[in-house]
Formats: structure tokens, C-alpha cells, sequence
């Protein structure tokens, strides 16, 4: 470090050690079954609105969503949720096809979330359409493209002359090529040569082909009106021959092309060149259309549609123009379009385009007289629309020009009547008919940011109800995408009852119950059974953890003496778990349900772990969560009232703590033992605080390892970091009311840290302290006294 004269200021971290934050106390973790949602996943929730929106709403066979309901309306704030499936539980599907002539499943669907399939009947109401929406569309220009790539060999003062014919009138654009415009005029290059024909005029707009060739292309006004292209220059540009007349189209074999627009055109993206059906008037408009004549015009051979003209339509009926008679037909057409060509005819061509767009004309039906000579069209032959499919391999926008490299000889193109668009398409999602999600512009390119699966399926963005799976069609760039319609997800089930061993999971996948390994809670319920076996697992998980504890219920029906059985297997001299009971029953909060059970019966579970949290965050995790501040604020009812005595057998002996209607208070949580029996482990508040503690501790001295192991290291850990942290504590009251010294020790010195340990890398530290314990019993002693008088000294 260089200083500096005059003063220098340098920060350091100084001997200060890092505080220990305390560690969260109430995140709750639930292992549920649900309406829907991925499964053996662990989702973080932090409110009701969360869980529906991740795992649906409420389910006839489930619990899971009254237990979450019941967290969040009772003080919890924080919470993991983990769905669990039975055998055979799928996920509804719709296989789309591509749109190849003989097609094949191109695109999968399934119902799901965020890129996970997610089974379920309720699949089952989702709809999804395709509907083709293309980033990039636009109409072919009149254009030429010079048949030789550059260099040129150009003169001072040479020029290229464009003719642009629109409704038979000719405009004329001559643009010189002088010396300056050029590094070396007699080595032109396309950019160059562009360049100066862009400045020098604007009914063309020129372009440089990927291979080095110059295109002109008419900039039109109006797409309804066409226009013809001649080009005469110098014959080192190629604009020579049948190339120098765009009259008749596009050449078959050109590897690139200009277009009206190349905006949303992207290198790799499949594209669609295609025509209209259409049919050109052979002659000139005549003079006079008599009113009432007409025509029947049929689009695509579907419903024939009949166009009657009117003097109305004409400022002079005598003599009417071509514009009227375009406006006048579109006014009513539906199907298909007028148009003008370049040399003032009539053009009338369908809205569709490719494979089936046709037009077809006829004399109308009816007493109206046959228009078709006085529009030119006598005689006229429809052409069919036709499309072919290529993969884009050069885009400019700048130069509104696409090329798709060496491929297979293209067609002829007529531009009077192309369409160019690329290939993407909407993803239309619907739940019992309602849309409920548009994912726009989706491509097949899996190098393109629209690639279907990497929106669907975005961990972030995606979609909350499908999941896209590209089943690699192998039937050419275009053809692959999914063809337009609408595919109902079927064959969604729920599956059977989920076994014991589904909600305990597996720890090598991480399912079920192992779902949480990455997840911090210090809470755990699962509501959907009171099995034994899982009820066992939820408390041997919590165990093996050391920071959580199980919350459970006794099973419905049960009465205190089968409680009490219930509970006795699970019971040991450290336990990382409380019971429950007995059920509680609430307002059914399903709207389908309640109409038949307007009040639900459910295990307790959810309400008791939202008071863990409110009480923790109002008083500290020390305080029992038990007593008049433990009232259930959901609750309607209990199962069974119960005495002081049969509250009292039940706690003492069956280790479960009781629900009770108490009058003045509600329904409250009248105890608060764990299932231990050794009483250093008796109290929930007890197991809670020490959880509390060790996870504060280990992720608070997470900086010591690698530190010098000195005894500067050992004072600083015992005297400025875990001495000042459990003074915090002790002020609030977790350890009861005596002195400090008294309530807890902190060890961390040369005794328990000898030599060999040093050596080894071994760090120890010791801290033992009181717990505060609640009061269970309230014993009041009530006795008589004389009533004589007595005496004291002054």
C-alpha cells in the first residue's frame, strides 16, 4: 500500500469479533398432500395466497391446505411445503403434432409448474391452444438482385437507372457513381455501391446480400398497390436479362431476399414463404361497372360471398376508377382482399395464404348481372397459394434483407402476392375454459431466447400450470412447429392414498419428508396422517437434524385412554416432538364443500405451530407456548370437552397436551410438554430454546475455523461473542431470574482445549445453562388465622 503525504485513511475490521445473530425460531415445514403441485419438493411460502398458488386450493382427501391455512391466520409467517403423491398419481398430457404433411408428435404438454410436472385429476380442466403469432411477417417488394458479387468495376459518371411502375405510371430514379464515392471506384464495393444508391434516392432501397451481390427493392407506401422493378446499369452489377424484371417474381434457386420489413426475423429462425390464392384481372377496368352488377367470390372453398356494386360506390358512375372499385369490394368482403397490381388491374387474393388458400369466381346468384367483364377479370385463372419452409441464415434489419443459404431449389415467388413470416407461436393456457396464461411468440429454435421449453419452463417466469416438453420432430425447420388448434391435457389422476414410506421419503433422492434436508426449519408437521411409523420418522428426522422439532396430533375419534396408547409409543427419555389433541373444528373455507359441511373437523396442527410462532415473536422461543396467550384464533370447537382431571391424566401420563374450550379464554393450548419423559427434556419451550441456541451458535462462530488457535482466539470467542449473546438472552428471560453467573457458563479455554486437540485442529466450546420452565400447576393454600390483636414494638 502506497501513502500518501498528507493523510492517508485506511479501514480495517480491528479486534472487534463478529456478533452472533439469533437464528430463526418459527419456520415451519409441512409435508402435505394437495390439489396439486411438484412433488418431493420443498417450496418456501410466506402466506396462504402462496400455498394456492403453488399447490391449489383445498382437496376432499387432504389436510394440507386447512394445516397451512391454520399456520398463517394463527401467527406464522415463514414456511416449506412438500407435496406427496401415491402410486400411480400422473400428470395430464397432450401430445401436439407438427404441421408436415404426414405429421408427428412434435410438442408435449403436461400438466406443471416452473419446469416440474405436477400430477394430478386437476390437470385435467386445462385447455391449451396454439395459435400462430410470428415475430417477424412482411410482404415481398418488387426487387432485383444483381447476378455478379462484388468487387465492381464502375467509371466516374456511370449510372444505374430504377423504373418503378405503380398503377401504370412509371417514376423514374438515376443515381451517378462518382470517384469520390468510392476507396477505389474500379473495385466497388456492395457496401459502397448501396450506399451511394441509398442517398441519391428513396423509391428503392438497396441491400448487400450475405454473398456480395447488390438488391434493389421498391420502398412502397401502400401495401394494397403493387409495383414493377426495371433496373438498366452498368452490366458489372449483374442487373442484366430476365434478372433486371421483377415482373413475374422472385427467380427460383435465390438463396436471399428482400422484404418490406426484416424486423422479429432472427439467424436460425424456421421461416415461412408462402402466397395467397389469387386471381389478376387479364384486361382494364372498363369505363362504366352498371350498379346492381356483382360477382361471387370464394375463399379457401369455403362460403361463397357476393359483391354488389352501387353508382354510390363511384364519384362519377361514368367514369369509375380503380381505386373505387378496390374500396367498394372491400367494404364487403370478408374472405379475401382487393388489390392493385403495378399496371392498374384489378388483383383479388384470399387472407390466407399457403396450402389451401385459393380464390375462385363466379357469376352471382340472383337477379344481380355478372360484373366479371367490366372488371377485367373475364376469363381470369385462379392461382393457388403455395408455401415452403427454410432456416434462416443471415438477418438484417438494417437492410431489410433475409438469406437462407445453399439449399434445395426454391420456387418461383411471386411477389404480387408473398408473405414472408417466421414460424413462432402462442401458447394459450386455459382452466375450465378461462384464460389463464399467453405465453407469446414461442419458437422450435432451442438457440433462440422464445425457445418453447426454456420459457415454459423458466424456473422464474414460467408457467404456473403446463410444462413443455420439444419432442424433436424431425420433420425440417417450420414443418416442426405445432399446428394451430386447441388440445384438451387428459388422463391426469391423483393415485392411490399415499403410503407411510411416501411421506417419510427416501434420503439418497431427497423425498418425502428428505425434501427438507436443504430447507432451514425449526418446526415439522405433517397433518395428512397420524400413522405411528410416520409420526416415528417425523421425530427421528428431527432428531438427526438437531434444530427442529415434530408437532403431531392423536388420530380422530380418539378418546383420552386411546390417546394416551397412541401416544405411549412414541414416548422417550429425549424426544424431539409434542402431541396434540384432541381435533379442532373450524369453518369449512371451500366454497364447493361447505355448501354440504359448512364446519370441518381437522387436526390441530397448523393452529398449533402458528401459536409456536406468534408467541416466540412476541415473547421469545423461551416462553411455553401454552396458556390463555396460546388461543387458537380459528377455532370453533374441540372434539371432547375435558375436566381439570382428565386434562391433568392426559398430560402427565399420556404426555400429549390438551386442547380446551376454557371459558374467558377460547379454544386455547392448555400444556406444553414435549414426549420426554427424563424432565430436563420435559417442556416444549425447553427443546425449543436449545434448538434455538445450537443453531445460533454453529452458524455465529462459522468465521472461527481456519483462525490461529491461540488463546487470544479462545477469549475472544468465550468473553466478546457467546458471553455477550447469552447476556442478551438472559436480560429477556430466557434463563430464569437469577444472576448470570449463576444461569449459565461459557468454557472455552486451555482446560478443554489441550495440546493434542490444538493439534489436531480440534475447537471446543462449552456453554451450559438454565433453562426457564413454565408453570404447569397453581398451587393455592387457603387457612385460617386468629383474630386476636397484636403487639409490636415502635
Amino acid at each position: 500500500m502506497s501513502i500518501n503525504l498528507g493523510v492517508t485513511v485506511v479501514e480495517v475490521d480491528g479486534r472487534s469479533a463478529p456478533t452472533i445473530t439469533a437464528a430463526p425460531t418459527s419456520v415451519a415445514g409441512f409435508v402435505v398432500r394437495s390439489q396439486r403441485g411438484a412433488p418431493d419438493r420443498a417450496v418456501r411460502i410466506r402466506g396462504f395466497a402462496d400455498f394456492t398458488a403453488n399447490f391449489g386450493s383445498y382437496h376432499p382427501k387432504a389436510f394440507g391446505a386447512y394445516a397451512v391455512r391454520g399456520f398463517f391466520d394463527n401467527g406464522g409467517s415463514d414456511a416449506y411445503v412438500v407435496r406427496v403423491v401415491g402410486a400411480g398419481a400422473t400428470a395430464a398430457t397432450a401430445d401436439v403434432n407438427d404441421r408436415a404433411g404426414t405429421p408427428v408428435p412434435t410438442l408435449r404438454l403436461r400438466a406443471g409448474a416452473r419446469g416440474a410436472a405436477d400430477p394430478g385429476a386437476w390437470g385435467n380442466a386445462l385447455a391449451v391452444a396454439v395459435e400462430p403469432n410470428p415475430l417477424g411477417s412482411a410482404s415481398v417488394p418488387a426487387q432485383v438482385i444483381g447476378a455478379t458479387a462484388e468487387p465492381f468495376v464502375l467509371t466516374d459518371g456511370a449510372t444505374v437507372q430504377f423504373t418503378v411502375t405503380t398503377r401504370g405510371a412509371d417514376q423514374v430514379a438515376t443515381v451517378t457513381f462518382h470517384t469520390s464515392d468510392f476507396a477505389t471506384i474500379g473495385a466497388a464495393s456492395a457496401q459502397e455501391v448501396a450506399a451511394v444508391i441509398n442517398r441519391q434516392t428513396t423509391a428503392v432501397r438497396a441491400a448487400v446480400t450475405p454473398d456480395g451481390h447488390v438488391a434493389a427493392a421498391v420502398v412502397s407506401t401502400d401495401p394494397r398497390v403493387w409495383s414493377r422493378l426495371a433496373v438498366t446499369a452498368p452490366a458489372s452489377l449483374g442487373f442484366t436479362g430476365g434478372n433486371a424484371n421483377s415482373d413475374n417474381g422472385i427467380p427460383a434457386g435465390r438463396t436471399s431476399i428482400a422484404l418490406s420489413s426484416a424486423s422479429g426475423f432472427r439467424t436460425g429462425s424456421a421461416v415461412k414463404f408462402a402466397t395467397r390464392g389469387h386471381v389478376l384481372a387479364g384486361a382494364a377496368l372498363a369505363a362504366t361497372v352498371p350498379g346492381g352488377s356483382g360477382v361471387l367470390v370464394t375463399p379457401d372453398g369455403g362460403a361463397g360471398e357476393t359483391i354488389l356494386f352501387a353508382d354510390t360506390d363511384f364519384a362519377n358512375p361514368a367514369a369509375v376508377t380503380i381505386g373505387e372499385v378496390v374500396a367498394a369490394i372491400n367494404r364487403q368482403s370478408v374472405g379475401f382482399t382487393a388489390e392493385t397490381t403495378h399496371n392498374n388491374r384489378l388483383a383479388l387474393l384470399s387472407n390466407r395464404d399457403g396450402t389451401g388458400s385459393t380464390i375462385a369466381l363466379a357469376a352471382p346468384a340472383g337477379p344481380a348481372t355478372d360484373a366479371r367483364a367490366a372488371l377485367g377479370m373475364t376469363g381470369a385463372t385462379p392461382v393457388a397459394g403455395t408455401q415452403t419452409f427454410r432456416e434462416l441464415t443471415a438477418a438484417s434489419e438494417t437492410h431489410r434483407l433475409i438469406g437462407w443459404g445453399a439449399l434445395p431449389a426454391f420456387p418461383a415467388l411471386p411477389a404480387v402476392a408473398a408473405r414472408v413470416s417466421s414460424v413462432e407461436f402462442d401458447l394459450v393456457v386455459r382452466r375450465d375454459g378461462a384464460e389463464v396464461e399467453r405465453f407469446s411468440s414461442l419458437s422450435m429454435v432451442d438457440s433462440h431466447g422464445s425457445y418453447v421449453e426454456a420459457v415454459v419452463n423458466d424456473p422464474a417466469g414460467g408457467s404456473s400450470y403446463i410444462v413443455a416438453t420439444d419432442l424433436d420432430s424431425a420433420s425440417g425447420a417450420g414443418l416442426d412447429a405445432p399446428a394451430a388448434g386447441t388440445y384438451p391435457l387428459l388422463t391426469g389422476s391423483d393415485g392411490a392414498d399415499p403410503a407411510d414410506t411416501a411421506f417419510l421419503g427416501d434420503p439418497a433422492v431427497r423425498t418425502g419428508l428428505e425434501a427438507l434436508n436443504g430447507a432451514s426449519i425449526q418446526l415439522l408437521a405433517c397433518p395428512e396422517t397420524t400413522s405411528v411409523g410416520v409420526a416415528a420418522g417425523c421425530i427421528a428426522y428431527c432428531e438427526r437434524r438437531g434444530d427442529a422439532m415434530f408437532v403431531g396430533t392423536v388420530p380422530y375419534d380418539f378418546d383420552i385412554e386411546g390417546a394416551k396408547a397412541y401416544a405411549a409409543g412414541l414416548r422417550g427419555r429425549k424426544v424431539f416432538g409434542a402431541l396434540y389433541g384432541p381435533w379442532i373444528q373450524v369453518v369449512n373455507p371451500d366454497p364447493v364443500a361447505a355448501a354440504v359441511q359448512p364446519l370441518v373437523w381437522i387436526p390441530p396442527v397448523g393452529q398449533v405451530l402458528g401459536t409456536y410462532a406468534r408467541i416466540a415473536d412476541a415473547r421469545g422461543v423461551w416462553k411455553a407456548p401454552g396458556g390463555d396467550e396460546a388461543r387458537l384464533s380459528d377455532a370453533l370447537g374441540v372434539e371432547y370437552d375435558m375436566t381439570d382431571a382428565d386434562h391433568t391424566d392426559l398430560v402427565r401420563n399420556g404426555g400429549i397436551n390438551g386442547i380446551r374450550a376454557l371459558p374467558g379464554a377460547g379454544i386455547v393450548v392448555d400444556a406444553s410438554r414435549t414426549l420426554s419423559t427424563d424432565t430436563r427434556w420435559l417442556f416444549v419451550n425447553v427443546r425449543r430454546l436449545f434448538n434455538f441456541l445450537k443453531t445460533s451458535l454453529r452458524d455465529g462462530l462459522t468465521w472461527v475455523p481456519q483462525e490461529p488457535h491461540s488463546e487470544e482466539l479462545r477469549k475472544a470467542v468465550r468473553l466478546n461473542v457467546v458471553t455477550p449473546f447469552l447476556l442478551g438472552l438472559w436480560r429477556q428471560g430466557a434463563f430464569g431470574s437469577d444472576p448470570a453467573e449463576q444461569v449459565f457458563t461459557v468454557k472455552c479455554d486451555a482446560e478443554n482445549n489441550p495440546p493434542a486437540d490444538v493439534a489436531n485442529g480440534i475447537f471446543t466450546l462449552e456453554v451450559y445453562f438454565y433453562p426457564a420452565k413454565p408453570v404447569e400447576a397453581i398451587l393455592i393454600i387457603v387457612g385460617q388465622q386468629d383474630s386476636g390483636a397484636s403487639a409490636a414494638e415502635a
